[in-house]
């Protein structure tokens, strides 16, 4: 289950009205990342399919209500995802950890980390835990002034002979991010990309796709 499939909306979206049941739909689209007109759509679906019900309050509200069949439904898709997720961190982690072990033999210990997001945190741990120096996290620009305890800076900041390897764990650019990393005056040789599949991405496009059309709140929804 990625993180872009039907499936893992639905279980986000299930788990957004158990915590609040008079979520508005514009709330879970922001909360969500998707366009409002997919949030009115996935609430029709689950609604046909028993696992919420849809009532009126007395403020002219929408309460969603989590049915018993869609608990069991939550709990199994929740499964299901932190079973891919540990699928795909080891996945991550046995591709960095051969590249890596390759870089330490030819006798090149010092990594520079690019990226500040789930996929760097992976790559932070593993360059840890093979006792690799990591002498920097850059970022252009930095999106935080620090991560996991180590200040970001901007990637032109740092001196090419002060790393031996660049893992760029981004999700930024759809070619990994090589080319971009390589304007900076790194040379390719020295860049690592990460694979990306199953991690999220920019769903603009299909969201200016959906959103074209506004969705009344209280617009009635099948039960």
């Amino acid at each position: 289950m990625t993180n872009d499939t039907p499936a893992y909306r639905d279980m986000h979206l299930l788990d957004e009205l158990s915590r609040t049941p008079e979520v508005t739909q514009r709330e879970l689209s922001q909360r969500i990342g998707v366009a409002l007109g997919l949030i009115n759509l996935m609430l029709r679906r689950l609604a046909k399919k028993g696992y919420i019900k849809i009532r009126g309050t007395k403020r002219s509200r929408i309460r969603y209500l989590i049915t018993p069949k869609g608990i069991l439904e939550k709990s199994r898709l929740t499964y299901e995802f932190i079973q891919y997720s540990l699928q795909l961190y080891g996945r991550v982690r046995g591709v960095l950890r051969e590249q890596l072990t390759q870089v330490a033999k030819a006798g090149h210990r010092r990594i520079l980390l690019y990226g500040t997001g789930e996929l760097a945190e992976i790559a932070f741990l593993t360059v840890q835990e093979m006792g690799l120096t990591l002498v920097g996290i850059v970022e252009d620009p930095p999106e935080r002034a620090a991560f996991l305890g180590q200040a970001v800076r901007n990637v032109s900041e740092v001196e090419v002979a002060s790393y031996d390897r660049v893992v760029v764990a981004s999700m930024r650019w759809e070619d990994g991010g090589a080319a971009h990393v390589a304007a900076f005056g790194v040379p390719p040789e020295r860049i690592i990309i990460l694979p990306r599949s199953g991690f999220p991405h920019a769903t603009s496009a299909e969201a200016s796709r959906l959103q074209t059309t506004p969705i009344l709140e209280q617009e009635p929804v099948a039960t």
